[in-house]
């Protein structure tokens, strides 16, 4: 009896133990997931998902009428995610990840799925979610490189050090070679802010990692034992984020946070939206009839007061801002529902007020809006 039981105990440790292993091959260490999929069957979702090891993050959409909490002003409105994934498959990400209100815990069925439960703080809800990676025709898929590392100033015990981490995404294999290699040329470009001639991923980023360690040590080596009461410890953050990749239309930002000593560091994003048709940056012209300046500059600015919660009689100076009216930026992006115009700390308002995403849906410019163009597949 007592060795049936022993064979039994390890026959179950021996399926346990297969399953962690099995969950780990199935989950690449580095990958992008253009995941689509509902929350309780009803709450329609997509979710721009990058894994680097064991974290994820990503943009979130609602495309329905109402976001998961019931209300209609977010949906449509991308909201971040992050989280970690466990060795055996299981994660925990949070929508809105400062708030921490919204969490969704569950585990990778296999490598194109995952399933779960979305946990709502507060009321107590907690409903299940499936989502499950899809490429429609307009799509594209992407593949995940990452790395990071450190260099000490000095060699010597506790000494300041800087930083990196880079994460980038480049196209996958595609029915149109030429579509991804001149996506891929201009990606680099976007994500190195140059234009450079390597293009192997993994030598890119390396190539980076090595001329910021220079960087560090040369502007601060001389200095080092001369200098009190300074900050020495050095960090660079680059990240690239997918926000739309379906009807082909695919948007991206690239956002990085530099912190080189001082009171704070300098975060900023830029985006770039691509004609998955042709490989090319669409550009503003391309979406817009006529004087769509001053509509936009109209919505933009009704918006920010909006957002900043400034009074009625107030003007936008007087509260703070750089200028009086919010005009549209170069620096936007596209999703299924709308636009959205980005502006970075020191863009029109000071340090303290943040950056600012000023998100205007397809309806609200349907006057302007070229509606048998680029975007025709989105607005239909």
């Amino acid at each position: 009896m007592k060795t049936c039981k022993i064979k039994v105990m390890l026959l179950v440790f021996s399926i346990l133990a297969f399953h962690g292993l099995y969950s780990q091959t199935l989950i690449p260490k580095k990958c992008y997931m253009h995941l689509t999929g509902a929350i309780n069957k009803e709450f329609p979702m997509e979710l721009e998902l990058i894994k680097n090891n064991d974290t994820i993050f990503g943009e979130c959409l609602f495309p329905g009428k109402t976001d998961i909490l019931g209300k209609p002003g977010n949906a449509g409105n991308l909201i971040p995610v992050c989280g970690k994934v466990i060795n055996d498959g299981s994660f925990v990400m949070n929508l809105n990840p400062w708030e921490k209100s919204i969490s969704f815990k569950g585990q990778f069925i296999n490598s194109q799925t995952l399933k779960g439960t979305c946990e709502i703080g507060g009321n107590g809800m907690n409903l299940p979610f499936e989502l499950t990676e899809k490429y429609p025709d307009g799509s594209i898929p992407m593949n995940a490189y990452f790395q990071k590392g450190s260099v000490a100033l000095v060699k010597k015990p506790k000494s300041p050090s800087g930083r990196i981490q880079l994460s980038m995404l480049l196209p996958g294999e595609s029915a149109n070679s030429f579509i991804s290699d001149s996506l891929k040329k201009l990606i680099i470009s976007k994500y190195t802010n140059n234009d450079i001639r390597i293009s192997d991923p993994e030598k890119i980023l390396n190539a980076i990692k090595q001329v910021y360690f220079d960087t560090y040590i040369n502007n601060n080596i001389d200095i080092y034992d001369r200098t009190s009461g300074q900050s020495f410890n050095w960090e660079l953050l680059n990240y690239m984020h997918i926000v739309q990749n379906n009807s082909h239309v695919l948007a991206f930002y690239v956002e990085q946070y530099a912190f080189t000593g001082g009171a704070h560091g300098l975060q900023t994003r830029r985006y770039t939206v691509v004609n998955l048709n042709t490989g090319k940056v669409i550009s503003a012209k391309e979406l817009y009839y006529g004087n769509y300046e001053e509509k936009l500059t109209s919505l933009l600015t009704k918006k920010a007061r909006e957002k900043f919660n400034v009074p009625a009689n107030q003007t936008l100076t007087d509260s703070g801002f750089f200028v009086n009216e919010i005009k549209p930026t170069s620096n936007f992006y596209v999703t299924l529902t709308g636009i959205g115009f980005f502006y970075n700390q020191y863009d029109i308002a000071p340090h303290s007020f943040g950056p600012a995403d000023l998100f205007i849906t397809y309806k609200e410019i349907k006057d302007i809006l070229v509606t048998d163009g680029v975007l025709k597949e989105l607005i239909r």
